[in-house]
């Protein structure tokens, strides 16, 4: 009977272990369930101003991303490619984790619409988003693109060897990266930058541009200032002497560049 009697006990806890355990079990989810993931929406849309029909090969691309910090790659936080089935404005909806956002954060939607590899429109300016007073609804308006000639800067990374006449001699020289869509990117020997440039034909016309904030010492910060200021004075591009140069409202070289 004692026997019996023992083995009944270890019966009982082991159901009792066994309910103990199935608690700590749903407990553990439960306490997973509160951490997950909070997953909220961006609604908006995506238009142009030109009366021209949207190609039934686009596809519209819109991105949600983090522009808080100036000096890294932005983060890309939801991503949604359309294939609009009429004519802009273009809805989306971004699907993102909102234990990614930060109230004191910077967030900004961007937009392209591409036939094939050419990007024929893109947003040129920020769109804020999620924080500051931003809209609930985010309305893109992108810009119709020039193509790109076959001898434009687009496709390669630049060095500039000369500057309003003069050897760049410092050992970090400038540097100048033109993407396809419109971006601009590179170094001054010491900060790095990024923004847009716009492309007609020859001419070349640089937007604002967003800089990093290091110290820059001696003759660097000479080389650097005068980088941004030649870049100020650029109007058009070609050709001297086999060489890919920058030219300013008067024709004169100010910027001669080397393709790395």
């Amino acid at each position: 009977m004692r026997n019996v009697v023992g083995n009944s006990d270890m019966v009982g806890i082991t159901k009792t272990s066994a309910g103990l355990k199935v608690g700590m079990v749903l407990a553990m989810c439960l306490g997973a369930g509160s951490a997950m993931a909070d997953f909220q929406t961006l609604n908006g849309s995506v238009l142009y101003r030109e009366k021209i029909a949207l190609p039934p090969e686009a596809l519209v691309e819109v991105t949600l991303e983090d522009v808080s910090k100036m000096d890294v790659k932005s983060t890309v936080l939801a991503r949604q490619t359309l294939k609009p089935s009429g004519q802009v404005p273009v809805a989306y909806q971004l699907t993102y984790d909102d234990g990614m956002v930060d109230e004191r954060g910077r967030y900004s939607v961007r937009a392209v619409i591409r036939v094939g590899d050419n990007v024929m429109w893109r947003s040129t300016q920020s769109f804020a988003a999620l924080t500051e007073d931003a809209p609930e609804t985010v309305d893109v308006v992108v810009e119709k693109m020039v193509q790109r000639a076959e001898n434009a800067l687009s496709g390669s990374d630049w060095v500039v060897v000369q500057m309003n006449g003069n050897t760049v001699q410092e050992a970090r020289v400038p540097e100048l990266k033109f993407a396809p869509d419109g971006r601009v990117s590179g170094t001054s020997g010491c900060n790095r930058f990024t923004g847009n440039y716009t492309e007609k034909g020859s001419q070349l016309e640089f937007g604002p541009l967003a800089t990093t904030r290091m110290a820059c010492p001696g003759d660097l910060g000479q080389q650097e200032t005068t980088f941004f200021q030649t870049l100020a004075k650029v109007t058009a591009y070609g050709v001297r002497d086999g060489q890919k140069v920058l030219l300013d409202t008067s024709g004169a070289v100010v910027m001669q560049l080397l393709a790395e």
